[in-house]
């Protein structure tokens, strides 16, 4: 009678506390449905790089951290869009078709990557605009806590052409041009041999999908620049506080996506304005707001920013997520910014005391990172931007209120 609720605590398939399974002594059925169950998985945010030269293909491959679940049924999409470095507008880019492979390898195990089919076949012709799934991959799946891999291989019709890339460095992060053969199913994995190759671009998927074999959380950021990473380090232990905060929730990875780029705003990411980020939303169970501060900048006034977020945060509000919930909604305070007026600081201080009291109801966690934020005149390079240090402080904010909702039943609203 005990084994299904203290089944997470005793198999190897699941490291949750006994909240992961049972809230109050209420057994949570088996999760069924595609899911984010890793971390290091980015929106295309970098500038689109040319073949170039004598290449004749792009490959590459990605670390990827998993989640307290062990996970099945795992399934790479890829998106054939980007936002815009330097503006954060979600932009069909590059303009040219890209042909996809894909295959994952289980690190652990020391596996040769397995290849990931699309509808049976070897490839996949991606279109701008689009995402592209995989089939689940074959007998493939993915412990608990564990770091595995994607690798990938692509070609575009013209040298002339170019791929999508991601400026994020992810666990293991490589990528390379060159015109010499497919790595992607290298006899025993590992390392690629990029000797002989032009440098990249490295592409880590949109997402890497799954299905839990307990109930997991998982999360979209959505950032400026510094959520992505700007004045910290940009490695595959950092990379900007919401990052650092999400690789590290009560010992586990929370599995994260982001989308966002430098002097991204909320404007920037309404539905009607990014509505290629938004069709990832249906497969997370968390969405977490960062924006702001670039709107404020910008002059926008109160009932603006208001208006603004309230218009993500209500499609978040009525997305249904992977358990039958609607999205929980997150967001952290605009901090201090010494390039603000009088006036735009008045906006600031108004809008976190809005998030902090609900955000009219749509609000799930305000995340108040002002005082681990610390005085913008030590920054390391200007009064916008926190560095390492700060990241690492703002970052142990966000982990520990993160803890609350690594159930992902904890504080969600039952769809009808």
């Amino acid at each position: 009678m005990l084994e299904p609720l203290f089944r997470s605590l005793i198999s190897p398939i699941g490291r949750y506390s006994i909240s992961g399974r049972g809230q109050g002594g209420v057994v949570r059925p088996d999760p069924t449905q595609l899911q984010l169950v890793a971390g290091d998985t980015h929106f295309p945010n970098g500038a689109p790089v040319a073949l170039a030269g004598s290449n004749t293909n792009g490959q590459g491959r990605n670390g990827h951290k998993v989640g307290p679940s062990k996970v099945k049924n795992l399934v790479i999409v890829d998106a054939h869009a980007m936002v815009t470095p330097g503006s954060g507008v979600e932009s069909n880019i590059p303009a040219n078709t890209m042909t996809w492979q894909r295959a994952a390898e289980k690190l652990s195990s020391g596996n040769t990557p397995v290849r990931a089919l699309y509808a049976g076949g070897n490839t996949k012709v991606s279109n701008p605009g689009e995402l592209i799934f995989t089939d689940p991959v074959p007998g493939m799946e993915w412990d608990a806590d564990t770091v595995n891999y994607t690798g990938f291989y692509r070609t575009v019709p013209l040298v002339t052409d170019t791929m999508s890339s991601v400026t994020n460095n992810s666990i293991g992060s490589a990528g390379f041009r060159t015109s010499g053969g497919s790595q992607l199913l290298r006899s025993g994995g590992g390392t690629l041999n990029n000797s002989g190759t032009t440098g990249g671009p490295a592409c880590p998927p949109a997402m890497v999908l799954g299905i839990p074999y307990v109930p997991m959380a998982c999360v979209i950021m959505i950032v400026d620049s510094i959520g992505t990473y700007k004045d910290d380090t940009n490695t595959s232990t950092t990379q900007g506080f919401m990052a650092r905060a999400m690789r590290d929730v009560a010992g586990h990875c929370f599995p994260w996506h982001k989308q966002g780029i430098d002097a991204n705003k909320i404007q920037n990411q309404m539905v009607a304005a990014a509505p290629v980020q938004k069709l990832l939303w249906p497969y997370v169970t968390d969405i977490f707001i960062q924006l702001g501060t670039n709107d404020i900048a910008a002059s926008a006034d109160l009932a603006t920013m208001k208006a603004r977020f309230l218009d993500l945060a209500d499609y978040a509000y009525n997305t249904v997520g992977p358990y039958g919930c609607y999205l929980r909604i997150h967001a952290s305070s605009i901090i201090p910014r010494g390039t603000l007026t009088g006036a735009q600081n008045t906006v600031r201080n108004d809008y976190n005391a809005w998030l902090a009291a609900g955000a009219d109801g749509r609000l799930t966690k305000y995340h108040d990172i002002i005082a681990a934020a610390g005085d913008y005149n030590t920054y390391p390079a200007d009064t916008i931007h926190p560095g390492p240090t700060q990241h690492a402080a703002m970052a142990a904010v966000v982990a520990a209120n993160m803890v609350a909702y690594v159930d992902p039943y904890a504080e969600a609203r039952l769809a009808a």
